[in-house]
């Protein structure tokens, strides 16, 4: 099975079932591959930006018949990015919104760079290593104040109620 193939893998069940008249037409291995390579895990996220790709674009309808979902927040952060650009679609014959995206002479060097990456790894057999990125913190945390120690009063010795009786 070759790597582009791989990336059909998890779609398997969905492109099974794809209907064209309602959903377009299918994302093909390569739009996958694209979207994987930008760094999106295979899922509905992948899949909604894949069809953005298609020379038709993709409605917000379509994307959440195939997905469940409205997946725009992904294709807006690509697009903030840079490494999609937001092609000018009129609307469909419906009035929905098409959005279709092209990819960028930056997005298209971040998929060389990882491309390259996964080779140079695949030579030298080791798994392509991700980086995660630390936390952001607002401010250092400062060190709790030691509880003031409490010094106990002289334990005076406890004062007879009743009158020592005088011995005779």
């Amino acid at each position: 099975m070759t790597d582009i193939q791989n990336h059909l893998k998890p779609y398997a069940t969905l492109l099974k079932g794809w209907h064209e008249r309602q959903l377009g037409p299918k994302p093909t291995a390569e739009l996958l591959l694209t979207v994987h390579a930008l760094g999106l895990r295979p899922g509905k996220q992948a899949l909604a930006n894949a069809m953005a790709l298609r020379s038709d674009g993709v409605t917000g309808a379509q994307i959440v018949m195939a997905t469940g979902a409205p997946q725009l927040n992904r294709m807006r952060g690509l697009i903030a990015a840079g490494d999609f650009k937001r092609a000018m679609v009129a609307p469909n014959e419906q009035g929905h919104t098409v959005y279709k995206v092209t990819l960028t002479p930056k997005g298209e060097a971040r998929i060389k760079r990882a491309s390259e990456a996964a080779a140079k790894a695949a030579l030298t057999g080791d798994a392509p290593v991700k980086v995660k990125a630390k936390k952001a913190t607002s401010k250092p945390r400062k060190p709790k104040a030691a509880p003031a120690t409490v010094q106990a009063a002289p334990v005076n010795e406890p004062a007879q109620s009743e009158p020592a009786q005088a011995q005779a």
